[in-house]
């Protein structure tokens, strides 16, 4: 009879029991078999302290391979986190909900190793790219900045749309702002930094929303009267413009500015709404900072108490914009037990190349995220505050 112990080490027979006698191993079996283990281990051991080598340094041996050369930064699953205990409100009355969405993030690491290297070329969810395309020009603190910035931006955009869903008007817009014009294209030279589009020929431009809808109205290859406030002096001007097809074939007439920004005044509202994000940056938890603050507003379940996970940039007029890192976010989802995962509608085939068992859905615009809600059961039955105003901290 065998014996062992929990740890899985042999015993010896109870005295009396009818065993026969074992004669002992011979000397060189015992210090071969110790021989082996320590040979085992040591392999074992250097097999993992190779898998931690900066992969950069198989770039050095192997030159021209992009996935490990210096600079390589790899992209993996982040996390998905609840985002109701973010959301901070006075003056209101609070709904908790039953259920969660969750917000997700990309893990993006700049110390790749040969075992982020392997992973990269089995895992979809892991992928390598050249800092360049990463970073930019920026440096690494520089693009930390850049994300507090836009998750900043995000934020109240947020809760702009959420509010101007429940019918409450947040803002008051006056005008389209810009930090950049496209080189070579239509208003390159025209117009400079530091001036809010107010009007086009006599109709006025409150918002992004309200310029998208008059340029998709408008023929390339059109002459027009853009009017042009300075933020500083408050001067006006009108400035003809010919505007320029689409460099992405969209319709309409393109006018060429970047890095839009909306002129706009918070409304004088009876309560206040704040969002913590922490020392996550970035602009694509906005679709998804909405959909909380809608939730908690009002009464009902808007998640029909499952668990949601969302990504994509929100505008403050509800049009849900494209991120990044989708196929490394839907990872984090499944692994976090969402059972729904709402993206842009660009980026299906991107989340669904790396889960199973997520239900994917795409969506353009925030009443397209609330439609999704209803599918999976959700009260949207009677989504509306009656108080007018807000402000945000």
């Amino acid at each position: 009879m065998t014996v062992e112990d929990t740890t899985g080490a042999m015993l010896p027979p109870p005295p009396g029991s009818p065993v026969a006698a074992v004669a002992p191993r011979a000397w060189y079996r015992d210090r071969f078999s110790v021989v082996v283990l320590v040979l085992v281990s040591v392999l074992l051991a250097g097999v993992a302290s190779f898998y931690t080598v900066p992969a950069q340094w198989v770039g050095r041996i192997l030159p021209g391979n992009s996935v490990v050369d210096d600079g390589a930064v790899a992209l993996k699953p982040g996390s998905a986190r609840p985002t109701d205990d973010r959301v901070q409100a006075s003056d209101i009355q609070i709904f908790e909900p039953e259920g969660e969405i969750l917000f997700t993030t990309v893990a993006v690491d700049d110390q790749v190793t040969i075992a982020d290297w392997v992973r990269a070329n089995s895992d979809d969810a892991v992928e390598l790219r050249t800092r360049e395309q990463v970073f930019g020009a920026r440096t690494t603190a520089e693009q930390r900045e850049r994300n507090l910035e836009l998750m900043a931006v995000s934020k109240e955009s947020a809760v702009v749309a959420a509010l101007e869903y429940l019918g409450v008007e947040a803002v008051v817009e006056s005008g389209v702002g810009f930090n950049g014009v496209v080189e070579g294209g239509p208003v390159d030279g025209l117009v400079k930094v530091g001036e809010i589009i107010v009007a086009i020929d006599d109709e006025l431009i409150t918002g992004l929303e309200s310029l998208l809808e008059l340029l998709s109205a408008t023929d390339p290859g059109t002459e027009v009267q853009i009017a042009l406030e300075d933020v500083d002096t408050g001067e006006l001007r009108t400035q003809p413009v010919t505007l320029g097809a689409h460099p992405e074939g969209r319709a309409g007439g393109f006018i060429g500015i970047m890095d839009v920004t909306v002129r706009a005044v918070d409304a004088d509202l009876p309560f206040e709404l704040d969002i913590d994000s922490g020392s996550i940056g970035g602009p694509s938890a906005g679709l998804a900072f909405t959909l909380t603050i809608i939730d908690l507003l009002t009464e009902g379940e808007l998640t029909g108490g499952g668990k949601v996970a969302v990504t994509g940039t929100i505008s403050a007029g509800g049009s849900v914009g494209d991120v990044g890192g989708v196929a490394q976010k839907a990872r984090a989802a499944e692994d976090a037990g969402a059972e729904v995962f709402i993206v842009p509608i660009d980026a299906i085939d991107e989340a669904e190349s790396t889960t199973e068992r997520l239900r994917i859905e795409g969506v353009a615009t925030l009443d397209e995220a609330i439609e999704v809600f209803a599918g999976l059961g959700g009260d949207v039955s009677e989504l509306a505050l009656q108080i007018d105003g807000f402000t945000v901290n």
